[in-house]
């Protein structure tokens, strides 16, 4: 990995640079720190917010997901359950979901965990 700072530059409004300036005086930091620190957390929320998606997806699993976005197992998996995502690893799930939907008579389920397969079988 090369380590060479490379200078990159953005333009700003007026307004813009005035409210950089007084957050970095209330932080005591200089404008280019909080400007690096504030690109650096955005890289890892996007680096997140892909991993996140392409576990929706079923592109990759958690350990994947994590890899991708650069943080460790528990800390993905934490971020999938604070954000209310099911961890589904059981390939028999839909079915025995289906066969409790039959059982309480969802019509409702039943249709959705229908289009669900179709969805995931044309993936």
């Amino acid at each position: 990995m090369n380590n060479t700072l490379v200078t990159k530059s953005v333009r700003l409004t007026s307004d813009e640079a005035n409210a950089l300036t007084n957050v970095a005086k209330q932080k005591t930091m200089t404008e280019s720190a909080l400007m690096k620190k504030w690109i650096l957390e955005g890289i890892q929320t996007e680096k997140l917010e892909r991993a996140i998606q392409a576990y929706m997806k079923r592109e990759t699993d958690l350990r994947g997901g994590a890899a991708l976005a650069g943080v460790s197992y528990n800390r993905f998996m934490k971020e999938v359950q604070d954000r209310n995502i099911v961890i589904l690893d059981d390939d028999q799930f839909l079915e025995r979901l289906y066969e409790t939907a039959e059982m309480f008579q969802s019509h409702d389920l039943m249709e959705a965990i229908r289009e669900l397969e179709a969805e995931l079988a044309n993936r």
